[in-house]
């Protein structure tokens, strides 16, 4: 039996967020609509663009703003049902995919991406989801390395320079590194790429890809190595998925517990700031308890069970209605000749149902066999060790 817990589900949704996030959020306006001249009505350039405000994407043209701004409409157009939820879907992926074709050195060209990857997934397309995801990617990074080489150019201008600039186009912008402004888009497109490579990852979940999860969870960490959302699921995939040979298992387990101990140390930080103090309550137990459970699960496969147990005791604390968790808790009793231990374990998760049960149930039932020397009774003491649950 293969059960897979797979990563916090808090991950998913810190990706759909980031994915869906306001546009113009980071400075960069939309055109005003002027007042009506009474007298006479003058008319409006019709190539003429937004005028820029400061770090983020400009267009070219009054087309290409157009038809973005359409396009981003469409995306977050509401949907009533599944069925005209799958019609947005399709609509964004054909609008951004005729925005890419048309537009392909637009500095929006990064959200068109963005946009496809949400949609594929809606529509269950993991193949397609993973390379609009891969163009996001390296359409993100593109435009951050743009957006730091004007700043950069823009610092060596004396404030006659910017002036001479200003009176030739009134619309330039000049970029400051230093300012917030500036800082908070960076800061976004970093966690914009991070959810990215967690969508990239998650496809490969559903392709049940292990070695294109592992190489992808390894460049996520290659650009941000003490990512949290990176660590718990790499180190999560790593010990739910370990190779058959048992020299390379313990290879795998090594790098395993050094990634599930990075990201407990990371945890606390990460609960105490902005991003881990906006989670429900619910969504910081269940990170936690998912850290705990991952460590105990590497060290089950390294025959430490004393430490497995301990961990998957910390897991239950968190979250005292996991059945998997319960599962290999009562795996690694029986393993270590804790039996009584096992059975109360393996009655948990039973009574909590689940992918467990099964497995759960077939091992309960031999140890209380070997004990009882009947099943009769076995019900009762499945509804017993239930009500133990969280005391």
């Amino acid at each position: 039996m293969n059960i897979n817990k797979g990563y916090a589900s808090w991950a998913i949704a810190a990706a759909l967020t980031l994915t869906s996030m306001p546009l113009f959020a980071t400075g960069q306006q939309q055109p005003q609509q002027g007042r009506r001249n009474q007298q006479k009505e003058q008319p409006q350039p019709q190539q003429q663009a937004p005028a820029p405000q400061g770090a983020g994407p400009v267009p070219q043209s009054k087309d290409e703003y157009d038809a973005f701004t359409a396009m981003q409409k469409e995306v977050q157009a509401p949907a009533k049902d599944e069925a005209e939820a799958l019609a947005v879907a399709r609509q964004t992926v054909a609008m951004a995919e005729a925005f890419v074709a048309k537009y392909p050195n637009s500095d929006f060209a990064l959200y068109a991406h963005t946009f496809r990857v949400s949609a594929y997934g809606r529509l269950g397309k993991p193949r397609e989801s993973i390379a609009a995801a891969e163009q996001a990617i390296d359409a993100t990074i593109k435009f951050g390395e743009k957006q730091v080489a004007k700043a950069d150019a823009d610092a060596k201008l004396s404030d006659k320079d910017k002036e001479a600039l200003k009176k030739k186009d009134k619309n330039s912008v000049f970029l400051d590194k230093n300012s917030p402004q500036f800082q908070a888009f960076m800061s976004q497109s970093e966690q914009r790429i991070l959810a990215l490579y967690q969508s990239v990852i998650g496809g490969y979940q559903q392709l049940n890809d292990a070695p294109r999860m592992m190489e992808w969870g390894e460049k996520a960490l290659g650009f941000k190595p003490d990512d949290l959302n990176t660590l718990a699921m790499l180190s999560n995939v790593m010990a739910e998925r370990p190779p058959t040979n048992e020299d390379e298992k313990q290879k795998s387990m090594k790098r395993a517990e050094e990634l599930a101990d990075q990201a407990l140390t990371e945890l606390p930080a990460f609960l105490a700031g902005p991003d881990g103090a906006s989670l429900p309550a619910a969504a910081k137990a269940d990170l936690t308890s998912q850290l705990h459970y991952t460590l105990g699960l590497i060290y089950l496969h390294q025959k430490k069970l004393g430490s497995s147990e301990q961990e998957f005791l910390t897991a239950v604390k968190a979250k005292p209605n996991d059945p998997i968790t319960y599962y290999r808790l009562g795996i690694a009793y029986v393993q270590d000749m804790k039996n009584d231990q096992a059975m109360e374990s393996l009655g948990k998760s039973v009574f909590l149902k689940g992918v467990s049960e099964a497995g759960a149930r077939d091992i309960l039932k031999q140890l209380y066999l070997n004990k009882n020397k009947s099943e009769q009774g076995i019900e009762d003491y499945i509804k017993g060790a239930g009500a133990k649950i969280g005391q």
